[in-house]
């Protein structure tokens, strides 16, 4: 099981409020090195008390359940194309993991897209961001565009806070490093988005999983991800069993991306992960042709903040994870060319599957 991190003493160290009191040295430390061994170990972990207002997460929640609730019409008023990194999207391709795969992690066949949908917002100053204006889509329920752009700006600020809570754990000797200007800034390229995996049936049996979303790492620096359900697992390297992280009611889940395991010289891990499908129960134990059940797999939904740098900030091994020993492994790179490799993969293997 990932580590539950209580991060009541970096928010409050960071001027944040987690509801609770003032911390000591030594409970902050704790958390440090909480940090510290869940990202070597894991490159995941769930975080409580961490300040982001309840009232903020439910109008989201709202706002994205109302968005995918309606008809398509509206839901693609706003696409993903090559040009836009960003609206509705319900073709992306995660990862080169097949549709299904038995327990004993042997993969079958048939490529299958991705059974989800899913919303994306950039960053508000286009501008200084480098990114395109952000777009909204049309005849959306009224609150959409204020819970979208509160919860936004509450997960930049935990951002904030988080960096500071890596960069410790690094043993940095700015806790800001990361913060510096030109590297995370009012520029940065962070992305916000919803996603929803639609009740889905079919018929299965026993020994097969059946993918949502293929196994993939994520691109930036970390992403904070409130989860509505079970369904997500990870896999760590050295058994190559797929482990379920834990759905906590009010935390977020804190996963590693590429660029902080290039900055992190392979220290810290960008861990694979995927989502499956979970079973509604009672709803499954009817019998379908050939002997197998008729499953029916329950809605998920979730929302993501993929923390970006700014495009021209250079990600490079840091000092403290160089050595005689652990010589570079990377050479220097500027963010947004690493995100730009990225997303087009991913757009290269939507096309792929519309072929």
């Amino acid at each position: 099981m990932i580590p539950v991190i209580d991060i009541a003493p970096l928010v409050n160290l960071c001027g944040g409020d987690s509801n609770s009191s003032k911390a000591t040295s030594a409970e902050l430390e704790n958390v440090i090195k909480s940090i510290a061994d869940a990202c070597q170990k894991f490159g995941f972990f769930a975080t409580i008390n961490h300040g982001v207002d309840a009232a903020t997460i439910k109008d989201a929640w709202t706002a994205s359940t109302q968005f995918f609730d309606m008809k398509s019409s509206i839901k693609q008023s706003v696409s993903m194309t090559d040009e836009y990194p960003y609206g509705y999207e319900n073709c992306e391709s995660l990862g080169v993991e097949r549709s299904t795969s038995d327990a004993n992690n042997t993969t079958q066949d048939t490529l299958s897209p991705d059974s989800k949908e899913t919303f994306s917002l950039g960053p508000l100053n286009s501008e200084l961001s480098n990114m395109p204006p952000r777009k909204l889509p049309l005849n959306a329920s009224s609150n959409f565009a204020p819970a979208t752009e509160r919860y936004y700006s509450a997960m930049e600020h935990l951002a904030k806070i988080l960096f500071k809570g890596l960069a410790m754990a690094q043993k940095l000797d700015d806790a800001s490093w990361f913060l510096q200007k030109g590297r995370f800034d009012d520029g940065h390229q962070c992305a916000l988005r919803m996603l929803n995996y639609p009740e889905l049936q079919y018929q299965t049996d026993a020994s097969t999983v059946q993918i949502r979303a293929g196994e993939h790492t994520d691109y930036g620096a970390f992403t904070i991800l409130k989860s509505g359900g079970p369904g997500l697992q990870l896999q760590l390297s050295k058994d190559k069993e797929w482990i379920d992280v834990p759905h906590l009611e009010d935390s977020f889940i804190i996963n590693l991306g590429d660029l902080m395991q290039r900055w992190t010289n392979d220290k810290w891990t960008s861990t694979l992960h995927r989502v499956v499908a979970t079973d509604n129960n009672a709803d499954n134990d009817r019998a379908g042709d050939g002997g197998q059940k008729l499953f029916k797999s329950a809605r998920r939904q979730s929302i993501a903040f993929f923390v970006n740098m700014n495009g021209n900030a250079i990600v490079m091994p840091l000092k403290t994870c160089v050595d005689e020993t652990h010589p570079s492994k990377y050479i220097p790179i500027k963010a947004s060319e690493h995100l730009i490799q990225r997303h087009n993969q991913s757009m290269m293997a939507k096309h792929k599957k519309k072929e």
